[in-house]
């Protein structure tokens, strides 16, 4: 299992970071192996998001907290975050490592939380860590919120796309209405063309008739001289 770490130096994830609309998060304390060997941290399980989306939500997330933060790798799958700059997890600096594991329950991020060198469990600080706890549900909050604004943002393009491709419907109900205009006017013009057609069939018919009877009549008259 790969495993990431993140690094970062003071408190963090201001209340109005926060999405409204909040899942449920479990946070449990686990003793996990980190850079720095085994430590007390604060896990939650994440469904939905790979381990790769997350780290990139979390630069994300440090973008909005603080401008350009110095973001470093500083070993395999480890980051760190140096000097944050948000909101005072307590009054003494403290560093925040962030463990990434993906398993068959989703993702699960682990945070370790470390004051004056010690690291904060119920043993070492208990009074500190209903805060620690608040900090990780704020945390998967602010993931949630990046994975939901990625859905909205999918949503959003498939019904662009969805507009368009009734606004080309539309269209093509547009062209086919004046082809049957069209169509109707050939129509109408064919008709009235048809009744023409029969009249100029009539006349001519009478005319033939007419002139039959002359060509008869002139056979009649070139009968008479008939051996002469």
């Amino acid at each position: 299992m790969k495993n990431i770490i993140l690094t970062f130096t003071a408190g963090l994830f201001m209340s109005a970071q926060v999405a409204t609309a909040q899942i449920a998060v479990n946070v449990t304390e686990q003793v996990q192996t980190m850079s720095l060997g085994d430590r007390t941290g604060y896990s939650v399980t994440l469904t939905g998001m790979t381990e790769k989306e997350a780290i990139k939500a979390m630069r994300s997330w440090a973008g909005d907290q603080q401008k350009k933060p110095e973001i470093k790798e500083t070993g395999k799958h480890e980051l760190m975050i140096n000097q944050f700059s948000g909101a005072g997890f307590s009054e003494a600096p403290a560093n925040l490592y962030l463990l990434f594991s993906e398993g068959d329950a989703g993702l699960t991020v682990t945070g370790f939380f470390e004051k004056g060198g010690v690291f904060v469990s119920s043993a070492t600080d208990a009074a500190t860590v209903p805060q620690c706890k608040q900090v990780m549900t704020k945390y998967a909050w602010r993931i949630e919120k990046i994975k939901i604004e990625t859905e909205l943002a999918a949503a959003q393009k498939e019904l662009e796309k969805r507009n368009d491709e009734q606004a080309a419907l539309e269209k093509k109900q547009k062209q086919l209405n004046e082809d049957i205009a069209d169509c109707e006017e050939t129509i109408k013009n064919a008709k009235a063309g048809l009744e023409q057609n029969a009249t100029e069939q009539k006349n001519k018919r009478e005319e033939i008739g007419k002139q039959d009877a002359k060509v008869k009549e002139v056979e009649n008259k070139l009968k008479d001289y008939d051996g002469k």
